[in-house]
């Protein structure tokens, strides 16, 4: 996600709050979960129904006696523990005054058969499946059938003046890792979400003349008064759609590369914005690897942030303007090498892929002058208003610097953005020149080519800039990690 902030932005937000280990293949693909999803939109109630069938896979060493799933939109609800948005941002979500949706899960099978079903969590918003067991290498075919009632917001799953969000809006298997179920409830901070790479198709049935913009391949079929879309993607992360009667769309082919939409409700320099989508693919493909699927997909959509990613498809506020805009569509692009392809614990170690995709946005200015953004100037001003605000935070409460916090040990959002977009940025502009160009982008192509497709820990990162380099990168890590680096 990118939430962009500024030596300005850090003084008024803080007084707004206070008033590592050997590299592994990627996954066979037959040994991957997969999800066939059938969702009607109605967007007369603004509702969706759907079923959804999951062939789980264990791919694990443990036997499980069930299968847990997140149920996002919870956090929606009325009455919700965790929020969706924190209060500071409750107008700017919320035009029209607060507004509630949530999910409904309707009934749920196993192998055809009724299961044992229940809703945990901290938060009520985690489907706990039961009464089957699961060895090593087991699948189990489960069927779930749920509906949404869509909020009336600028967020991830919302709808805003006549575009629909759908982010994180189906059950999505929790990761198992560690002897257990991670159920991390959606926390208003940063992207309250961690999944395992699986197969999609899903098919959207909705009124003819709203177009669907979403994750993977897409094909269309018109019935009459209404349009099924389906989309189909391998190895995908996660699965999220966009809908429009207002959408209209341009793309491009990127050489050797993948086809680039670019969807808009109003935006009269829209092909200048598509060649910005293009240009970040190529760059981005050149420093870290060739992209790793066939399409992506950017929209212009009502969202309270700068922007979100998703695997293959990117939303990009329809508020921003300008360089500001450039810079969230190029921030969500690098966002496809780190996060969607190379996944990483998003809760607990966030910036590994947001302080690596605020770098990237760098080296694609530093790559690309004729946007006329000075490489060097975004280093001096991250430095510049990151010391201002850990002198700020220091002597207004006594600061923890640290970048391997939990999003809910985050303090407010301008502290979670300090720490994971701007000091991860720092990280790695200061690591590349402690190692030097040669071994610094050697180093990120090998992470990229070694993790797609898989969750990468700290230690991974680690061990890969070391394997490459040749040099004790421990210290140097931990330093900045821990917060114990001195940027003064």
């Amino acid at each position: 996600m990118k939430k962009l902030v500024s030596v300005i932005a850090a003084a008024a937000l803080m007084c707004g709050a206070l008033c590592f280990v050997a590299c592994e293949p990627a996954p066979e693909e037959e040994n991957i979960t997969s999800y066939v999803i059938d969702a009607t939109l109605d967007t007369s109630a603004m509702t969706v129904a759907a079923t959804e069938k999951v062939t789980y896979v264990n791919s694990g060493e443990a036997e499980l006696d069930g299968v847990y799933f997140h149920l996002y939109p919870a956090a929606f609800r009325q009455g919700a523990r965790y929020a969706s948005v924190s209060d500071t941002s409750v107008s700017d979500a919320y035009p029209g005054g607060v507004d509630y949706g949530g999910i409904t899960i309707e009934s749920v099978t196993v192998g055809g058969e009724n299961a044992e079903w229940s809703i945990g969590g901290e938060d009520e918003d985690i489907l706990i499946v039961s009464g089957l067991t699961l060895l090593p290498g087991d699948a189990a075919e489960i069927d779930i059938a749920f509906s949404l009632d869509i909020p009336q917001t600028r967020h991830r799953f919302g709808f805003y003046n006549g575009i629909v969000n759908l982010g994180n809006w189906y059950p999505v298997a929790c990761v198992y890792e560690n002897g257990g179920w991670r159920t991390d409830p959606y926390y208003s901070n940063g992207d309250p979400f961690y999944s395992d790479v699986a197969d999609y198709t899903v098919t959207l049935t909705a009124p003819t003349g709203w177009n669907a913009a979403g994750t993977g391949s897409v094909s269309a079929e018109v019935n009459g008064d209404t349009t099924v879309t389906t989309f189909t993607a391998e190895c995908v992360r996660d699965f999220a759609l966009t809908v429009s009667d207002k959408y209209t769309s341009v793309e491009t082919a990127v050489e050797g590369g993948p086809t680039v939409r670019y969807y808009y409700a109003a935006d009269s320099d829209a092909e200048r914005h598509l060649q910005v989508c293009a240009d970040a693919v190529t760059t981005f493909s050149s420093l870290f690897g060739d992209y790793a699927y066939d399409t992506l997909t950017v929209a212009l959509t009502p969202f309270l942030y700068g922007g979100m990613e998703y695997p293959q498809l990117a939303f990009v506020s329809d508020s921003l303007q300008g360089d500001l805009l450039d810079e969230a569509i190029i921030h969500e692009i690098a966002h496809q090498w780190w996060y969607a392809a190379v996944g990483n614990d998003q809760i607990n170690q966030a910036w590994m892929d947001e302080g690596l995709a605020e770098y990237s946005v760098t080296l694609f200015y530093e790559n690309n002058p004729d946007y006329g953004v000075s490489a060097e100037d975004r280093i001096a001003d991250a430095m510049q208003s990151y010391v201002l605000f850990t002198e700020m935070y220091d002597e207004l409460i006594g600061g923890d610097t640290s970048m391997n916090r939990g999003l809910g040990d985050y303090f407010s959002q301008t502290d979670y953005s300090f720490h994971t977009y701007v000091k991860g940025e720092l990280l790695f502009d200061s690591l590349r020149h402690s190692v030097g160009d040669d071994k610094f982008f050697d180093s990120l192509k090998n992470y990229y080519t070694q993790y797609t497709g898989l969750i990468a820990s700290p230690d991974d990162l680690v061990a890969c800039f070391e394997n490459t380099t040749g040099f004790d990168l421990k210290g140097f890590f931990d330093s900045w990690v821990n917060g114990t680096v001195g940027l003064y």
